[in-house]
């Protein structure tokens, strides 16, 4: 991605090795706070990933899974590969003496920074928020949008004079939705038009909204309806769609890794 494409769009941030713990208190925070973040519970999971999305920003958490050394000789391995050139690697680690610190981070170049495990959750959660900032994650976009066009069940459907209108939905936000319309529908929406009451169908979720109709343009054989949430929409239904945005993500995420090797590499004997 050219710097200005990520200045626009913002780049994706995984964890590897995230706890339980820690995905419920950072994780989910920052997917809150509209950042396209992503957890891998393997490291040998890394690399098939991170080639086909070179251009994010991973943290290792080194608490688990590897030593000290395999953690070094994992991270120290992404120069070997011109792909991972845009990559900005960071790490979460324990606290460790000086001395062990200083050897741990010889010689690897550590551009999302390094930030300690030891401190409190509020204060390690902020210092994740600047270093990902310092690094454009969000750029310019403002909200994560999820592709739903291949989701079997994502759509919205109200009651108007006893009859049932049903749209497919494009793609989603947080703040609106792109949606298909069948021309034979064309009288059921106008232009600023607010629908309360509409439910919306996210796979195994169901949320309710409020919405309004901004735009309708033609698309070939089918209408494009743009929507906007109405502000009557509860905190509580725009997280619940912010929940299933990230884990529609994570699943694209995971299946694009279910034709891939693992990374076998043999990280704690590798001399340095």
């Amino acid at each position: 991605m050219a710097d200005a494409d990520k200045s626009i769009y913002g780049r994706k941030v995984f964890f590897i090795n995230p706890s339980v713990s820690f995905e419920q208190q950072v994780i989910e925070r920052l997917r809150l706070m509209e950042y396209e973040v992503y957890a891998i519970d393997d490291y040998r999971k890394a690399k098939p990933l991170l080639r086909k999305n070179a251009d994010s920003i991973c943290f290792c958490i080194v608490e688990s899974q590897l030593t000290l050394k395999g953690w070094h000789n994992f991270i120290k391995s992404f120069e070997d590969e011109n792909v991972f050139a845009p990559l900005d690697i960071g790490v979460l680690m324990p606290p460790l003496p000086d001395e062990k610190k200083a050897n741990f981070i010889a010689g690897i170049q550590l551009d999302a920074g390094i930030l300690s495990l030891g401190q409190d959750s509020e204060t390690l959660f902020h210092e994740i928020v600047k270093a990902l900032d310092a690094k454009e994650a969000k750029g310019l976009r403002k909200y994560v949008r999820a592709d739903c066009l291949s989701e079997p069940q994502a759509d919205l459907l109200w009651l108007k004079d006893n009859r049932m209108f049903k749209l497919k939905i494009i793609d989603i936000s947080s703040v609106g939705i792109a949606a298909k319309l069948s021309p034979g529908q064309a009288n059921a929406v106008f232009i600023n038009q607010i629908i309360e009451g509409v439910t919306l169908n996210l796979k195994s979720t169901q949320v309710g909204v409020d919405i309004k109709i901004t735009a309708i343009k033609s698309a070939g054989d089918f209408l494009l309806v743009v929507i906007m949430f109405n502000t009557s929409t509860t905190p509580d239904a725009i997280n619940k769609i912010r929940g299933y945005i990230a884990e529609n993500l994570q699943e694209k995420l995971r299946s694009s890794l279910r034709n891939s090797d693992l990374d076998r590499t043999d990280y704690e004997h590798i001399d340095s």
